[in-house]
């Protein structure tokens, strides 16, 4: 009598968590990154050897970059994510990277191809309208935008043929149902699963727990303590960027942005600042609270498996004695940003300085090329940004200590350039 077949062991499952942008991304990722050691020990890989493999795979399945600079990193790095999710062996995978809900047919049809020897959840953490249109915005000032605040919210209120690559990049990623349709068709319902990010006031660490019993991951056995969230930036410190944006766009290159604007002038120095938050102007909660409710409707009695409350994404329409109208940001609010950012370039400029007069000349060619490219761009941010705030330096420098000492440093050190040139 032949013996029983041993049972064929259960399928992977991997968990591609798309998006969508500024819904608590970026702190899931990072509590990932930081936890990664410890959810091997539970059983759940989330792969990559480096903080950024997640966003290069993204790029690769999407044949895109930033800047629509074409960076080699990028490429193969999807199916060297994809190999390292087939060879695990011990339990659940993660994929996380919120462009992945800006994804094509065609790339979509890729990446679950690619994943067909395993069983795929699709994960969506979603947030009300209310708070995801400031932090767009702000989001799109940061990579490089010069519109104004109120410009983006009319944009997006107008007809699909009028908008304009952000406006289209918000909508095709905040349109859960959509984004659901590409990816989603012939996916289980019970494997599709929405986590709402909890209203304002709740436990910080919510989102992470409600993350966490999707996947089956010990959310207790994590440490959350050190990492970071996206920052966001006050009223003025946002359109402080943007002015800069303005005066600097077509000055220096996506790269030199990236590095100088963002990731230092507006995610280190100016995200510290406790500055006024940007609110949803009065007049405009009405639509919002309209809109929320189509998209949220499409949702319901799909049988999706709702971690939290579609509740949760429902925006109130204003009450009967209205809202009050955000406060735009005042000049000396302003000021005291610009100050700020102008002495973290000067003292950037100082370094960089310093770098290449201490640098050995075997450093290399491309080094000191490179040390020189952002040296020159960090003097053009001064050169650009200082006019912005001149006429009001001279008036509150005898006000304010500190924009009185800056003043004295940023003349020194120009005196020093020009007697070091001479």
């Amino acid at each position: 009598m032949a013996s029983a077949k041993p049972p064929s062991p259960a399928r992977p499952q991997v968990y591609l968590h798309i998006g969508t942008p500024k819904s608590g991304t970026t702190y899931l990722q990072n509590v990932l990154w930081r936890n990664r050691g410890r959810l091997r020990e539970q059983g759940v890989l989330y792969p990559g050897d480096t903080r950024h493999a997640h966003v290069q795979a993204t790029f690769d399945l999407r044949e895109t970059s930033f800047g629509g600079r074409p960076n080699p990193a990028n490429r193969g790095a999807w199916d060297r994510m994809v190999g390292a999710v087939r060879a695990w062996r011990r339990g659940p995978a993660i994929i996380s990277q919120e462009l992945l809900s800006q994804a094509l047919p065609h790339h979509v049809e890729r990446a679950l191809a690619s994943l067909d020897f395993a069983d795929v959840h699709i994960v969506l953490t979603v947030r009300d309208l209310a708070r995801q249109l400031p932090a767009a915005w702000q989001e799109t000032v940061k990579n490089r935008s010069m519109q104004p605040y109120e410009e983006f919210l009319t944009a997006l209120q107008g007809p699909p043929s009028s908008w304009s690559g952000p406006v289209k990049a918000f909508w095709q990623t905040q349109d859960v149902a959509r984004v659901l349709r590409l990816w989603a068709a012939g996916i289980p319902p019970e494997r599709v699963h929405l986590v709402t990010v909890p209203p304002p006031g709740a436990p910080r660490g919510l989102l992470w727990e409600r993350f966490c019993s999707v996947v089956g991951i010990d959310a207790a056995r994590c440490d959350t303590g050190k990492v970071f969230a996206n920052a966001s930036l006050g009223a003025a410190e946002a359109e402080l960027v943007r002015r800069i944006n303005e005066a600097v766009r077509y000055k220096i290159s996506w790269q030199q942005h990236n590095l100088l604007v963002k990731r230092h002038i507006a995610q280190e120095v100016l995200a510290r600042r406790k500055g006024t938050k940007i609110e949803l102007p009065a007049d405009r909660r009405a639509w919002v609270a309209s809109r929320s409710r189509e998209l949220v409707e499409p949702l319901r009695g799909k049988g999706y498996h709702v971690v939290g409350d579609l509740e949760e994404l429902l925006v109130p329409p204003p009450d009967a004695g209205g809202s009050p109208e955000p406060v735009p940001p005042s000049p000396a609010e302003m000021l005291e940003g610009a100050c700020d950012a102008i002495g973290w370039l000067l003292q950037h400029r100082a370094q960089l300085d310093a770098r290449m007069d201490a640098a050995p000349a075997e450093a290399g060619v491309q080094a000191q090329l490179k040390a020189k490219e952002l040296r020159e761009a960090a003097s053009l941010l001064v050169e650009r940004a200082t006019p912005l705030s001149r006429r009001v330096v001279r008036r509150l420098s005898e006000r304010y200590p500190a924009v009185m000492r800056l003043r004295q440093s940023y003349w020194r050190y120009v005196s020093a350039g020009d007697d070091a040139r001479a």
